[in-house]
């Protein structure tokens, strides 16, 4: 199998017990940060179907009410939305070049396997003591089956990203765009009230954008502010400063590591105020990263 994901990796080969063949194909720059795409067989095993029967046997399987197989191929093509997922917004999406075979189709090559809290429950009971090996790994995909599954992890979740401007609760985000940069978000269905909260951000000297999004308007700041906030109200800076800290350690999707480590090596401010006076310093070595208080 092939991966950019280092995790998967280890996933993999914990199913394939025996000798393996691994190597890094290539290694890819991007402003977002670092991506390697690596390749493992399995030495000690002979495949014994093809992609398209491997699929099948999935589906056949998941009709019988069996998820193990589902669980896999979901760790390998499945898809889930951050966002969706902590607005309670539940689809289990596979990648699939026939997605007819899996599902209902949804776009060219995804299929919407199960929805609702109950697909991503059986998930978790079909990973059994597999799900602390993924929890070691802090694979992505399995805290996406955690948010879904874990009440206090969501509410957690939530919380951890949420900074209050001019008594507007908005939740940070990292965005790719532009090398990677920080916002902070406000959602609403409601027009009258996302120009009122525009209103009530500009009387705080701020410059607040609103743009539609499906059914929402979203209300943003861009990192000037926020680096305005910071200088302002030391609160701010350092909810700002543990957000772009806690994804620098164990960000997810992996992207947002390099987006959060970007932002604190540009603004050296984000990282200057911490809990009790604390200092941030990143400190890079080779491979290995590490975030450090003094």
């Amino acid at each position: 199998m092939g991966t950019t994901q280092p995790w998967q990796v280890f996933a993999w080969a914990a199913a394939r017990y025996g000798e393996l063949y691994a190597c890094v194909l290539s290694t890819n720059l991007t402003h977002e940060g670092v991506s390697i795409e690596a390749y493992i067989k399995a030495k000690s095993w002979r495949q014994r179907w093809s992609k398209d029967e491997a699929i099948s046997l999935v589906a056949d399987y998941l009709r019988r009410g069996e998820w193990t197989p589902m669980l896999t191929m979901w760790l390998g093509d499945g898809k889930a939305r951050w966002r969706n997922i902590l607005q309670s917004k539940y689809e289990l999406l596979v990648a699939t070049k026939e997605p007819w075979r899996l599902g209902i189709r949804k776009g060219a090559y995804e299929a919407v396997v199960a929805s609702g809290n109950e697909a991503f429950v059986k998930l978790r009971e079909a990973a059994g003591v597999y799900g602390e090996l993924l929890d070691l790994l802090r694979a992505h995909k399995w805290i996406y089956i955690k948010l879904a599954t874990d009440d206090g992890f969501r509410a957690a979740a939530k919380q951890k990203g949420n900074i209050t401007v001019a008594g507007v609760v908005m939740y940070l985000e990292l965005v790719s765009g532009r090398g990677g940069s920080l916002i902070a978000k406000y959602f609403t269905r409601d027009l009258e009230k996302a120009l009122a909260i525009t209103g009530r951000l500009e009387s705080a000297g701020l410059k607040p954008n609103v743009v539609r999004s499906g059914p929402n308007y979203v209300v943003y700041i861009t990192t000037a502010d926020l680096l305005r906030l910071t200088e302002r109200d030391g609160e701010i800076g350092r909810a700002i400063a543990l957000y772009l800290t806690e994804n620098v350690m164990n960000g997810t999707p992996p992207r947002q590591r390099g987006i959060a480590e970007k932002n604190l090596k540009r603004h050296p401010s984000f990282s200057d105020t911490v809990a009790g006076g604390w200092h941030l310093k990143l400190t890079m070595n080779k491979n290995i990263r590490t975030t450090k208080a003094y």
